[in-house]
């Protein structure tokens, strides 16, 4: 299912609030990424402060009432990455 985000977020930060939404640790995320914890931290952060949120909750709302994340369906969708070809 191919689901649009609108322009105000790229589809890897909407991926990264819709593994947030589902309770993932920076840690889990960072791994299903392919990323440094450190990287995952840094892109939260920086979510945080575009959206002038004070905490993961509040930026999963806020994406909800800004259409961000699709609402009416749960868990939020994300395309996590294939497993590595051997």
């Amino acid at each position: 299912m191919a689901v649009k985000f609108g322009g105000r977020i790229s589809a890897r930060e909407a991926q990264l609030v819709a593994m947030i939404a589902r309770g993932y640790t920076t840690d889990r995320a960072a791994r299903e990424l392919r990323l440094s914890r450190h990287t995952v931290g840094e892109e939260i952060s920086i979510l945080l402060g575009r959206f002038e949120c004070s905490n993961r909750a509040a930026l999963v709302a806020y994406c909800y009432v800004h259409c961000l994340l699709p609402v009416g369906i749960w868990p939020p969708p994300y395309e996590p990455h294939a497993p590595a070809e051997r």
